[in-house]
């Protein structure tokens, strides 16, 4: 028989078991199918903005976080064991994530039992859940089940557990608290600014709780009370991680979690997430991806996307990672959402980083989850910090956000409400623009020139980390776009762009006048002719401030941004002819697209993404061959996620669940199967002067 068929239906039998072991968590509820995976098995997590868990898919944990996103983590590893008639074991399970939810479960059968383990959060509670449902198979024989959790906690300074008792002082449960003296994002940035607790217990109010220890490793023992299984019969447990503040008590908690109903709680999170899924408008349904794999990976990242949502409208960069609210990130992923019809995502954000500007005085590069103690500047990576490197970038992506969600939606109210920000965020562009001559630096944290691209081909390119060396493209170009919408914002208030006063330097200006200027300084200092390669052309990354020298090599995604970012150009041609620079770089036989352009390098997990996005753009029919490798090459990963960084093979670095490339992507994929553009007129061009086509801007968010 063909290698092929056999694997097929190896895994439709496999679907098929783990359907049916978890059709019935002891009430009849059925769960969605589960879906395949589209890469390797990788850790996952689960979360609501509150409180997040995940493991590496195989049924154990190695994560907990909350209450708030922006947190240290509290496990080293968490097993969840069955004792059955006496003989204990571990429950070991391939997890996938069930059809239109944010939900993973997987199942096993041991012996006549059909287990199914359930990970979920419902949205807003402050708790993530492990259901564990049991199905005695056997028509003759009853058997007697316990459910064990063997918890790891993460030890060390600043870390505390215990065995927890519950209101009759019995030991049902296991403490944890995280102190201020630790640090949150990568254990890098942000100061855990509160003590928080977690309790980790069992629904069963008779469950017990003991230490143990292995290899001169502590742990924790909760076991729920044997229960006997009659044949055909069911059981259930479901373990709590309640996490919280220093306003409740252990026992407080005990007392939530005894109020649970698993069964209700399970119910509701199916509901609010399949809720959440179509309560898009037609033209955004998932069903216009008409291949079956993109439609998966589509509908995992947008689930991933919108767990990295913390309850105060941030948006972290990952959860599993760099768990604060990066502007770049978070922008990028709503890209993704707006590209599938969600918006209300964007409203949020757009709020809450108006709320950080009134808090810090400034759009910060990056902010926790949940707390306003904490502003990352802007700039150098949190080195040095001038003022002209700090209000670049971050400013105009609040613009950003404010245009594509304004273009979806219309309203109005909630740009006002965020006026004072905006205002701001334009001004202390246009400030510094002017002040330079209608230039501005590097932000100092692009992504691609962190540690995770090819720093050595970046350095051969001919730049360094001194971020004040240089005038960025980039930032120009995105200022560019942000006043072209903040113009239409004025216009919709009532507000001249003639005679408008800069409250940051007090200067009089006809913004109309200056987005010209602007437009004209993009094609002065960086419309670069020079390079045999791209004779027609294209917009080059960076010119040095000492000599004007242009850079000795690319990256790649640069170049691409002025289409991707929406940048009004004098002469929207060249557009074109910066997909045009860049198509060449792509790998047919890697399917891959290098940060620096050349083989063999490293790339970013949103190189390809930004390339198909401007292929589409422009009509290009290498369009085909950049989407089948974003789709079904390498760099996908198991979830419908990416992550930041991949070698020259594919192989991935270890931030994955990632925001911003994850974003990108899912937008690409999106405008390649035309979604969003239901009941629009096509897509028109003309031909100009020199036979490259004439792009006129869709009625689609975020650009050319």
């Amino acid at each position: 028989m063909n290698i092929f068929l056999l694997a097929a239906l190896a895994v439709c039998l496999f679907f098929s078991r783990a359907t049916r072991a978890a059709d019935k968590l002891a009430d009849h509820l059925s769960l969605p199918e589960p879906v395949p995976y589209l890469n390797a098995l990788e850790s996952f997590f689960v979360g609501n903005g509150v409180a997040a868990g995940g493991g590496a898919g195989d049924g154990s944990w190695d994560f907990l976080a909350g209450p708030d996103y922006t947190c240290p983590n509290y496990l080293d590893r968490e097993e969840i064991h069955l004792r059955v008639d006496g003989q204990e074991q571990e429950l070991k399970v391939n997890v996938h994530r069930a059809r239109k939810t944010g939900m993973f479960y997987g199942a096993e059968t041991v012996g006549d039992l059909k287990i199914c383990l359930l990970d979920y959060a419902l949205d807003g509670e402050p708790w993530v859940a492990r259901r564990v449902t049991i199905e005695n198979g056997s028509p003759a024989t009853a058997h007697t089940v316990s459910v064990s959790a063997y918890i790891h906690p993460v030890l060390g300074t600043g870390r505390t557990n215990w065995t927890a008792v519950d209101g009759h002082g019995r030991a049902r449960g296991l403490g944890l608290k995280l102190d201020t003296s630790l640090k949150c994002a990568m254990n890098r940035y942000c100061t855990n600014w509160a003590d928080r607790y977690a309790l980790i217990a069992f629904d069963d109010p008779a469950a017990t709780a003991q230490a143990g220890t292995e290899s001169n490793l502590s742990f924790t023992v909760l076991e729920t009370t044997p229960q006997a299984i009659a044949p055909g019969g069911s059981g259930n447990a479901t373990l709590y991680h309640y996490l919280h503040y220093a306003d409740k008590s252990d026992r407080e908690c005990f007392e939530l979690v005894r109020q649970r109903h698993g069964l209700d709680d399970v119910q509701a999170c199916v509901g609010w997430w399949q809720n959440w899924f179509d309560g898009v408008a037609p033209e955004y349904s998932l069903k216009l991806i008409k291949e079956e794999r993109a439609r998966n990976l589509v509908e995992g990242g947008l689930a991933c996307l919108k767990m990295n949502e913390c309850r105060d409208g941030g948006i972290v960069a990952n959860e599993r990672g760099w768990d604060m609210s990066y502007v770049r990130d978070a922008y990028c992923g709503l890209r993704g959402l707006g590209a599938f019809g969600h918006f209300e995502e964007a409203k949020r954000f757009i709020l809450w980083l108006d709320h950080q500007y009134a808090v810090h005085g400034l759009i910060p590069n990056a902010a926790p989850g949940g707390s306003d103690t904490y502003a990352h500047p802007n700039g150098n990576n949190g080195r040095t910090c001038p003022e002209a490197n700090a209000s670049v970038e971050v400013t105009a992506l609040h613009l950003l956000a404010a245009r594509d969600y304004y273009r979806a939606t219309h309203d109005l109210k909630t740009l006002t409400q965020a006026g004072n920000s905006l205002r701001y965020a334009m001004d202390i562009q246009l400030k510094l623009a002017v002040q330079n001559g209608y230039r501005l630096e590097f932000s100092g944290d692009e992504t691609e020139l962190c540690g995770a691209s090819d720093v050595s081909a970046i350095k051969t390119a001919g730049f360094n980390r001194n971020l004040l060396q240089y005038w960025s493209m980039t930032s120009i170009a995105l200022c560019s776009a942000s006043l072209e919408f903040y113009l239409q914002y004025l216009k919709l208030t009532g507000v001249s762009p003639a005679g408008y006063v800069n409250r940051q330097d007090h200067r009089t200006l006809n913004l109309k006048d200056e987005l010209t200027r602007l437009q004209a300084a993009l094609e002065r200092d960086f419309w670069r002719t020079n390079l045999p390669e791209c004779p027609e052309g294209f917009h080059d990354w960076f010119r040095a401030k000492s000599d004007n020298g242009w850079p000795s090599g690319r990256i790649v995604n640069f170049t691409l941004f002025p289409l991707y970012y929406g940048t009004p150009l004098q002469s929207p041609d060249r557009l074109k002819l910066d997909v045009a620079a860049i198509k060449p770089c792509f790998s047919d036989s890697t399917r891959s697209l290098s940060v620096v352009g050349l083989p063999g390098r490293k790339s970013l997990g949103h190189d390809l993404g930004y390339l198909l996005w401007g292929l589409v753009a422009v009509g290009d029919a290498k369009q085909s061959a950049v989407y089948d490798a974003l789709v079904n090459g390498p760099t996908a990963g198991c979830w419908g996620t990416y992550h930041e960084a991949y070698l020259a093979d594919g192989t991935p670095n270890l931030n994955g669940l990632r925001t911003f490339e994850t974003g990108v992507n899912l937008s690409a994929i999106g405008k390649y199967w035309r979604v969003g553009f239901l009941k629009r007129p096509p897509r028109e061009t003309a031909r100009g002067s020199c036979g490259a086509a004439r792009l006129r801007r869709p009625a689609d968010t975020g650009g050319a």
